[in-house]
């Protein structure tokens, strides 16, 4: 069977849908959820910010340490919140089963909220600062697992991308926050206590938003029917649909819904988290899928991306850009570049062009990116700026190295920060989803951990140039792997991906993109002992019933 083009039939398949399914409600619901991706952006943005301020280097007694003491202070402090929310991601996994999605939310907006006024009066006191950093990071990785999950739960399948995205766009809105209210607060309170602790403390005002907004919202239809609680189920989901109960294409999704669950519970019935871990690494498509995303997640992470950025007003120094103001202004731009990125792409590419696609264009541009900023570094290094500035073609290269960290931004916002948030919360099925999606983002946030800790010093020791070659190597690794080993999951149901991960990994390329079958088969089918074009020695599904696509 040929392959379908992804942009004829996804605009198909929006005009197939009953115009009432797009409606202010399912919205509503998206951006309560989403605006919580704030709260990673903010924390980004402010801390990068903050934490070259003089004043804030005196009040937390580390202005006289030296370049060298002060680098593994200041990755301390950045680090410390990322390294909280791997605990964050893992106290989900159990509470998101008991409680709900929304209000194991809400709790953890709580948590979240408390790291923030910690950080706010700390007063100085830097074990007080790491304390409630960590925290924070408690309730900031929360914030990274259940929004992908809830919405990819309440959204239509013809713009899952589009909905799971907003997520993604508010965590660079939240960036654009942190850097722009540092620049505004530093030219009016540079100098004073306020230049740091006010933008540290209008992190609140999201989480009030976020946190009333979530509380008005309907726990998921797929959570509910877990609990075997299918009357609500079923009205909640006809409220986001905004369509009567009976009416067929709510009846068609709600029984796809319950048909996967039925299956799911047939094969692994009252299983806690013990078995569903051993189910995960049992069963042949369901370890591949982990495998797939845990790689993902490592290479995201380490191809520097958030580093660059937590670190970006120290980098934009090394570039050329003069005063604190300026950088802060430069990372300011730096944030509205991503935010925008990702808005464009979650609009009009994702759901049009498909992952896979996105994340290798994605990929192609931070390889460009990165090693041209690492020529420039390792061209300029040991050289005075009047040195730079008295040398035209220096001073050329210097302004194409920082138009290149902005192009890396949007590199990065189209592939490695958008992908695995969506592909991760879809390739799983319901019953494992959010046992597997919280411990890759607990990996996600140790992976994070790791760069961002090591980014002063992997700076320091390879005179900077060689961080940025260092990245466009895992990137050149990356995106060979992609290539061969991810899937498109595009256009396809949350319950008929096991057809994708019965061959090895390096096979997947063959059947990388859906075919029209794929695209609009409905209905329970079974599966052949052999797909289509299989090689010898692909071993057979051990799971032979596969659920169609949920409308």
């Amino acid at each position: 069977m040929g392959k379908s083009s992804l942009l004829k039939d996804t605009i198909q398949a929006i005009k197939a849908c009953p115009p009432e399914i797009f409606n202010f409600w399912l919205f509503f619901c998206t951006a309560a959820w989403s605006f919580s991706g704030v709260a990673k952006g903010f924390d980004e943005g402010n801390i990068a910010s903050i934490v070259v301020q003089t004043t804030f280097k005196k009040k937390f007694g580390v202005y006289h340490e030296t370049e060298a003491q002060y680098a593994n202070t200041k990755g301390w402090i950045v680090s410390i919140a990322t390294a909280g929310a791997v605990f964050g991601c893992l106290a989900c996994v159990n509470l998101v089963q008991i409680l709900g999605r929304k209000r194991t939310m809400i709790l953890f907006t709580v948590v979240y909220v408390a790291g923030i006024l910690g950080q706010t009066f700390s007063n100085g006191n830097l074990s007080a600062l790491y304390a409630t950093r960590f925290i924070t990071g408690i309730g900031i990785g929360t914030t990274t697992v259940l929004p992908s999950i809830y919405l990819t739960e309440i959204a239509p399948r013809s713009i899952r991308g589009l909905i799971t995205l907003q997520y993604a766009c508010c965590q660079q809105l939240g960036v654009v926050f942190g850097f722009f209210f540092n620049y505004g607060i530093t030219k009016h309170h540079a100098g004073t206590q306020l230049q740091w602790q006010l933008p540290t403390g209008l992190q609140l005002i999201p989480a009030i938003i976020w946190g009333v907004g979530i509380f008005f919202t309907p726990e998921s239809p797929r959570f509910l029917l877990s609990q075997n609680k299918n009357t609500e189920a079923l009205k909640v989901l006809a409220g986001l649909r905004k369509l009567p109960a009976d009416h067929p294409y709510v009846q068609e999704e709600f029984m796809g819904i319950e048909r996967q669950l039925n299956t799911e519970i047939e094969a692994v019935g009252g299983a806690g988290v013990w078995d569903l871990l051993k189910e995960t690494f049992t069963v042949t498509e369901y370890r591949r899928r982990f495998v797939l995303m845990f790689v993902c997640h490592l290479f995201g992470q380490w191809s520097g991306a958030n580093a660059i950025t937590q670190y970006s007003p120290s980098i934009f120094g090394y570039l050329g850009i003069a005063g604190e103001e300026s950088r802060f202004l430069a990372t300011g731009l730096y944030a509205i570049v991503k935010f925008a990125s990702v808005l464009i792409f979650s609009i009009f590419v994702i759901d049009f062009f498909g992952r896979r696609r996105s994340l290798m264009a994605g990929i192609f541009i931070q390889i460009i990116t990165l090693a041209f900023v690492g020529a420039y570094l390792g061209a300029t290094n040991g050289k005075t700026t009047a040195q730079i500035e008295a040398s035209a073609s220096m001073t050329a290269a210097s302004k194409a190295s920082i138009v290149a960290i902005y192009l890396h931004a949007i590199g990065w916002s189209i592939g490695w920060f958008s992908i695995p948030y969506l592909i991760s919360s879809e390739v799983f099925p319901v019953r494992i989803r959010s046992l597997n999606v919280s411990i890759l983002m607990a990996f996600h946030w140790a992976f994070y951990f790791g760069c961002s800790r090591a980014m002063p010093s992997l700076l320091a020791a390879t005179q900077r140039y060689g961080a940025f070659v260092f990245f466009a190597a895992i990137c050149c690794i990356s995106i060979i792997y992609v290539f061969f080993a991810l899937p498109e999951t595009a256009g396809r149901s949350l319950e008929s991906m096991d057809r994708l991960f019965e061959r090895p990994w390096y096979t997947v390329r063959r059947v990388a993109y859906p075919t029209s079958d794929d695209l609009a088969d409905g209905g329970v089918r079974e599966v052949d002992h052999k797909l289509d074009g299989d090689e010898e020695g692909d071993k057979p599904s051990e799971v032979r019933i596969s659920i169609a696509r949920d409308r």
